[in-house]
């Protein structure tokens, strides 16, 4: 089976969760026998076309239709999920021949695989990883709120052109990352395959540690605990209750965030607690990590613990790479986390706000208590590896693309 992996943006420079999931599937799906080529915008890669892991990479070039559109706001675009016109997507996806489209974003992209689906007389199917139905009206005038002074001429140019279609209607099938989406996909969407399929990890790239001093690497004193926090710099994932938690902790520990800061005002906020609490040597920044790269792993093994502090979190795919890894989790009891994560089992669940001592007084158990470090760490790879790994996951995505393809062809 030929697939075509569709998603709005894949920068190894600027790895995201999402493209995560992309690259373990489109690598899976080919080690299964089953091509795949991944098809992007070329937003945040200084590459257009690549080929890696045998995969071919397309970008394209696009824009976004605001007037006026600075170099800074496109740019916020490119990292927040702006809804771009790519130009050549369509035409590159039906020379591909392939037997199946996966489309990971809604908007015009999914439209436009919508459109070569047709023409290819194959089914499409898309992702939806978290939000699509069930974001706040406030969250919404957060996003949009930096795009304000701008005339918008996409809803016109897309009328003009008969585009605006609903692609997620027309969709062949479904795929929900959120428990919460699925239940509602399938009310809205009752005659149409929606399944529930969580996200999935290479567990031996992060469980086949190879030995890289992430402490000597990043410049850390070797005597210093580590509190790893790996996700995009963003309100959503509430990093500024990490410093509270490091404080309370005292001086042998240090925190160490890497990821991309997507909303440049919470960057400047974290920096100026940090600094505000006198903790500026206790707290390492890093702005991302290439997925390829052994720091990533490296720093999963080196710490003591992972936080994840979010107040929104559709899946989690960075405690899957914590488990892989063998690192204790300590995560807020939010969206698909509470589907993850069994209390006490295979991680620790606490408060998002309001309770840093909380989240230091578990750390410091898991620290002092050997035995309990082991059962949850030895309970979490399992179920990395068990339930969550894209050979697994991969799986299960071929029999949907199966079942898609035999309704398609009987319809």
């Amino acid at each position: 089976m030929r697939t075509a992996q569709i998603i709005r943006r894949f920068a190894f420079s600027e790895w995201s969760g999402m493209e995560s999931v992309v690259w373990n599937t489109a690598v899976a799906l080919q080690e299964k026998g089953n091509p795949s080529e991944v098809f992007a915008t070329s937003a945040l890669s200084a590459v257009r076309d690549e080929v890696k892991n045998s995969i071919p990479i397309h970008r394209f070039h696009y824009k976004y239709p605001y007037f006026p559109l600075s170099k800074e706001k496109k740019h916020f675009l490119d990292r927040n999920g702006g809804d771009p016109i790519v130009s050549g997507l369509r035409k590159a996806l039906r020379k591909g021949e392939f037997d199946i489209l996966h489309c990971y974003t809604p908007g015009r992209m999914a439209v436009e695989t919508r459109a070569a689906a047709k023409q290819l007389h194959v089914p499409y199917v898309m992702t939806l990883a978290g939000g699509y139905f069930d974001t706040e009206p406030e969250e919404i005038q957060r996003m949009v709120k930096p795009l304000r002074g701008m005339i918008s001429y996409g809803k016109l140019r897309d009328r003009i052109l008969c585009r605006r279609i609903d692609a997620l209607k027309l969709a062949n099938g479904i795929i929900c990352v959120d428990q919460n989406e699925l239940a509602i996909a399938k009310e809205q969407f009752p005659d149409k395959p929606v399944i529930h399929l969580p996200d999935s990890v290479n567990v031996n790239y992060f469980h086949n540690y190879d030995g890289t001093d992430f402490r000597k690497k990043v410049g850390i004193r070797a005597d210093r605990k580590l509190l790893l926090c790996v996700s995009r710099i963003d309100y959503q994932k509430n990093q500024l209750l990490l410093p509270e938690i490091l404080a309370l902790l005292g001086e042998g520990w240090q925190l160490v965030l890497i990821g991309t800061p997507t909303a440049e005002w919470y960057m400047e906020k974290l920096r100026e607690k940090i600094r505000l609490m006198n903790l500026t040597d206790h707290v390492t920044l890093i702005n991302g990590v290439p997925p390829d790269s052994s720091l990533l792993p490296a720093a999963y093994h080196a710490a003591s613990a992972f936080l994840l502090p979010a107040l929104k979190e559709p899946f989690g795919i960075v405690v899957l790479e914590a488990w892989s890894a063998g690192t204790p989790v300590i995560a807020s009891e939010v969206g698909g986390l509470k589907t993850l994560i069994r209390d006490g089992e295979n991680g620790f669940f606490a408060p998002a706000e309001g309770a840093p001592h909380e989240w230091a007084d578990l750390i410091r158990r898991l620290d002092s208590d050997a035995d309990l470090r082991g059962r949850i760490t030895e309970a979490a790879e399992a179920d990395a590896r068990e339930k969550y790994s894209r050979e697994v996951i991969s799986d299960k995505i071929l029999d949907f693309y199966s079942e898609v393809q035999r309704l398609h062809r009987r319809r």
